[in-house]
């Protein structure tokens, strides 16, 4: 690897590298697109499914090619058995190995816990673009901590113990009758310990050269407004309210938070417009 692509992985990954696994990616392909493709990544406990549900086949009728990874130990991916021992460096090694199988530089949008990932992916990747869906700030989330201890206390305590958060249909959903949010529910997971630290513990990050935009939800009972408002601060990014809960890519306003953030990548990446410099050097790399 030659020195333009050194911050791709740090030096101490090399000497102690990430394992690779099997991954699910789900696709909806439009051939012969020049509108960039777009990357999704889940948040905690979920998997590729919940943008497989509505967003990846609305994507490709507005023109996008669209992929959806489940990170190891979730969905189809492999490495549930070493979930309890995954970090989040490892997630962020899967985004990466994902990308530099698709040809085109890709519009990288993370949910939550999933965005965070694409926070640090960002950091090393100069994809199209980023977008950040009712994130959790690399600054960490004290605002959104102290109203889940005010909420729901005990679920907290077990998280800190690192039992995978519980979460329900009063958490996700705003917006569902019950028996479509219960149905969503049902389909959640485990999470790695590791990786829900991560969320929690403050870490700087240097500056994103690729546009970004942050999108929060009006009724979010995770993420809190505030933890939000400072995501978008810290990357200088245009933040959008959308309606609904944390869940944006499920619940009932599903089509009109698509149509937002597709809006804003029209703009931002209109088609056939050059990548960023360097950026079309990383699809070919192949990490081991």
């Amino acid at each position: 690897m030659n020195g333009r692509h050194r911050t791709v992985l740090r030096r101490w990954e090399w000497s102690n590298p990430t394992k690779s696994t099997h991954l699910e990616v789900l696709a909806t392909e439009v051939p012969g697109s020049s509108r960039p493709p777009l990357l999704f990544v889940h948040e905690l406990a979920h998997g590729a499914w919940c943008f497989k549900e509505h967003w990846l086949d609305a994507a490709a009728d507005r023109g996008y090619s669209s992929y959806a990874v489940s990170l190891r130990g979730h969905g189809g991916s492999g490495g549930g058995q070493r979930l309890g021992r995954t970090l989040l460096r490892d997630y962020v090694h899967d985004v990466l190995q994902v990308i530099s199988t698709l040809d085109t530089v890709p519009v990288v949008i993370g949910h939550s816990l999933g965005g965070l990932v694409v926070q640090r992916v960002l950091q090393r990747y100069p994809a199209r673009a980023g977008v950040l869906l009712t994130p959790v700030p690399a600054g960490g989330i004290p605002h959104s901590i102290i109203d889940g201890m005010r909420r729901k206390p005990l679920a907290m305590v077990a998280t800190l113990a690192g039992r995978t958060l519980r979460l329900s249909e009063e958490d996700l959903f705003a917006q569902l009758p019950p028996d479509e949010a219960a149905r969503y529910v049902s389909r959640l997971g485990p999470e790695s310990p590791w990786a829900q630290f991560a969320m929690m513990r403050p870490e700087r990050l240097g500056p994103v050269t690729s546009p970004v935009l942050v999108v929060g939800a009006e009724e979010d009972s995770l993420i809190a407004g505030a933890d939000v408002t400072r995501a978008a601060a810290a990357l200088n990014a245009p933040l959008a309210w959308v309606p609904g809960g944390h869940d944006v890519m499920l619940d009932g306003h599903w089509e009109a938070v698509l149509d937002t953030v597709l809006d804003w990548v029209d703009r931002t990446c209109p088609p056939g417009s050059t990548p960023l410099p360097g950026s079309a050097l990383m699809p070919p790399l192949k990490l081991q």
